[in-house]
């Protein structure tokens, strides 16, 4: 058994295979932080400078034109929001670098991702509004790409999740246009956890041969890898939508009892569904089981 304590953030997610995955599970933020600053930062900075040198075009995106003036506009209320919050917390930032759009300068700040959500007309003019995913810059997906996604309305976004629409996207959207009317400043936050044998924090796709761990060396080899997610509005009426990768050991994962035998029993009673989005596939349930 491991015996690195477990993380804090362990405590938000919740293996209970009778708790329906397909669910917003969004919660206020309340007094905690927006961004997370941890231990993790340099390493983590490092890689996303890595990233958008070597493969910008996978991990930055804009609807359009880069020059467009509502998503310029809304990138610098973003990259204002962020600068101010770091500030706040005592996290000093280097000089703007020069010609950079206010998107991806933001994102080269934290260790978030940063996506930026916009309500229009889904298909042209006359289609229904939707929000759509219309600016990102995305260096740590959970296997989806950037560029299979930008421009879609939420419901297409999530187009893989089996029962996503129609069950959650007027859901989603409701929530969405709530934080515009709502209060200023108002933060909702999810979680979301998937298993991977694979630690890598740029995972747009799952690979073709995926090792299957067996259950010895399950609690060493598996990662949880889970997205901490908020949105919140920005005085243009924009919705940025931030994404924070966390990760641990399925050992460390499991270190309460409780979790233990919850994750054990989600192997037996989740349904296929459930635990493909997961990450785990029928091979890896079968070698665990």
């Amino acid at each position: 058994m491991p015996t690195a304590p477990a993380p804090e953030w362990l405590d938000d997610i919740s293996f209970d295979a009778a708790r329906p995955w397909l669910e917003m599970g969004t919660k206020s933020l309340g007094d905690r932080p927006w961004l997370i600053v941890d231990d993790q930062r340099a390493t983590e900075l490092a890689e996303k400078h890595r990233l958008l040198t070597e493969r910008h075009n996978d991990v930055f995106a804009v609807v359009g034109d880069l020059d467009d003036s509502d998503v310029r506009n809304a990138s610098a209320e973003l990259l204002t929001l962020v600068q101010h919050e770091l500030a706040a917390m005592g996290v000093e930032t280097p000089p703007s670098p020069f010609g950079l759009h206010p998107l991806d300068e933001a994102g080269r700040l934290v260790q978030e991702d940063l996506c930026l959500l916009r309500r229009r007309p889904a298909d042209g003019a006359e289609g229904p509004q939707r929000w759509c995913l219309d600016a990102a810059s995305l260096c740590f997906p959970s296997r989806w790409r950037l560029a299979d996604k930008l421009g879609h309305p939420m419901g297409a976004v999530h187009g893989p999740v089996d029962g996503y629409d129609p069950v959650l996207i007027d859901r989603v959207d409701r929530l969405l246009d709530a934080l515009v009317d709502g209060p200023p400043g108002r933060v909702v936050r999810r979680r979301n956890w998937f298993v991977h044998p694979d630690a890598s924090l740029f995972q747009p796709t799952r690979p073709a041969n995926e090792e299957v761990i067996p259950a010895d060396r399950a609690d060493d080899e598996l990662i949880v890898r889970s997205e901490r997610q908020t949105l919140r509005a920005l005085p243009s009426g924009w919705i940025v939508f931030t994404i924070r990768i966390q990760q641990a050991t399925l050992g460390v994962a499991l270190t309460d009892p409780v979790k233990r035998e919850a994750f054990t029993r989600s192997l037996a009673e989740a349904s296929p569904a459930d635990l493909a989005h997961r990450g785990l596939s029928a091979e890896q349930v079968a070698a665990l089981r």
